[in-house]
């Protein structure tokens, strides 16, 4: 598995892997209401979305709770943690194109009037 996989291991409890894929970008925005695609950068996550982040990308390879997830996570890992999955995060979403207010390629060169 290569790096645009989304494929990363935390070491939690003990080491599990996590992958952010299509089934878990859904299941983040059931959870949450979010769209992981849709976010920018600098859009700060809340605690729950943190937790249902993390849950959803472990989920993808064993059965765990929204509340194990929880457990897992305490003040003393979660900046690691998070740290972790937004490194994923940031290889596997696509760049979103700045809105300049322009269609691309076009009327760039006209003037107006």
């Amino acid at each position: 598995m290569g790096k645009l996989d989304g494929v990363t291991t935390l070491n939690l409890d003990k080491k599990r892997k996590y992958q952010l894929n299509l089934n878990a970008m859904i299941n983040f925005e059931e959870e949450t209401g979010k769209s992981l695609i849709n976010m920018s950068e600098g859009d700060e996550l809340t605690i729950p979305e943190l937790r249902a982040l993390i849950w959803v990308g472990l989920n993808e390879f064993e059965d765990i709770s929204l509340e194990e997830v929880g457990k897992l996570i305490h003040p003393g890992n979660m900046a690691q943690i998070e740290a972790k999955i937004m490194e994923v995060y940031g290889e596997t979403m696509p760049e979103q194109e700045k809105n300049t207010g322009e269609a691309e390629g076009k009327n760039k060169n006209r003037s107006a009037g």
